[in-house]
C-alpha cells in the first residue's frame, strides 16, 4: 500500500475536531443554499443545495520513519446531507472506483474516484476522496483532492486551490434530487459484508 493511501485512511479515522487545524485564509463564512431549521442547537440550520460555511482543515500525519506530511480536507459544514460530495462526484463521474472503510465495520465508506478530469478545459487528472458525517455535534460533507502528480490540491501553496474549492462549492449548489446516487449507494452499503 502506498503511504498516501494509508494516510487517507488515518485522516478519516480520527475526529476532525481533535486533530485538525483550520486554514485561516480559506474559510468561507457566508451561508448558501436553502436553510432549514433543525432542533439541534449545534446545527440550528442545515442547508439544502448549500452549506453554512466551508474550511480547509490541515492534518499532520506521522509516517513510519517519523517523517510528517500534511493532508488538507475541504469541509462543507451544515449541509442537508453528509453525502453531498459523494453525490456530486457520482453525478459527474459515475460509480466510484473504491470504497474505503478505516474501521472494518463502518457502514458508510469513504468513496474514491481516481483519474477523473474535473475541468473540461484541461487534461489534468485528479484523485478525489469524498466523505461526510452526521452526528449530534455537526453534519458535513468533505473531500481530499490530489492531482496526477500526487500533489495535495488543497494545500496553501497549490496554484489551483481556489479553482478546486469553487468546483465543489458550485457543484453542491447544482445537485439533483439524488435518487440515482442513493439507489446505487444504499445498494452498495447494504451489500457490504465485513466478514468477507
Amino acid at each position: 500500500m502506498n503511504w498516501k493511501f494509508i494516510c487517507i485512511l488515518l485522516i478519516f479515522n480520527f475526529s476532525l475536531n481533535s486533530f485538525a487545524q483550520s486554514d485561516g485564509d480559506t474559510t468561507k463564512n457566508k451561508a448558501v443554499g436553502h436553510p432549514q431549521k433543525t432542533l439541534n442547537p449545534n446545527t440550528p440550520f442545515i442547508y439544502k443545495k448549500g452549506f453554512r460555511d466551508y474550511a480547509i482543515l490541515t492534518k499532520e500525519i506521522v509516517k513510519k520513519n517519523n517523517d510528517t506530511t500534511e493532508l488538507n480536507e475541504l469541509k462543507f459544514n451544515a449541509v442537508l446531507s453528509a453525502m453531498y460530495t459523494k453525490q456530486l462526484m457520482y453525478e459527474k463521474f459515475g460509480k466510484w472506483n473504491r470504497e474505503i472503510r478505516p474501521n472494518i465495520d463502518e457502514s458508510h465508506p469513504i468513496l474514491f474516484w481516481g483519474k477523473v478530469k474535473l475541468f473540461g478545459d484541461e487534461d489534468k487528472l485528479y484523485s478525489v476522496y469524498a466523505n461526510g458525517d452526521e452526528n449530534w455535534n455537526e453534519i458535513y460533507a468533505s473531500v481530499l483532492v490530489f492531482d496526477e502528480n500526487n500533489n495535495d490540491c488543497l494545500s496553501k501553496t497549490y496554484s489551483d486551490k481556489e479553482k478546486i474549492i469553487k468546483y465543489f462549492s458550485d457543484g453542491i449548489r447544482t445537485l439533483s434530487d439524488g435518487k440515482d446516487f442513493y439507489k446505487v449507494y444504499w445498494q452498495s452499503v447494504n451489500n457490504y459484508n465485513p466478514d468477507k
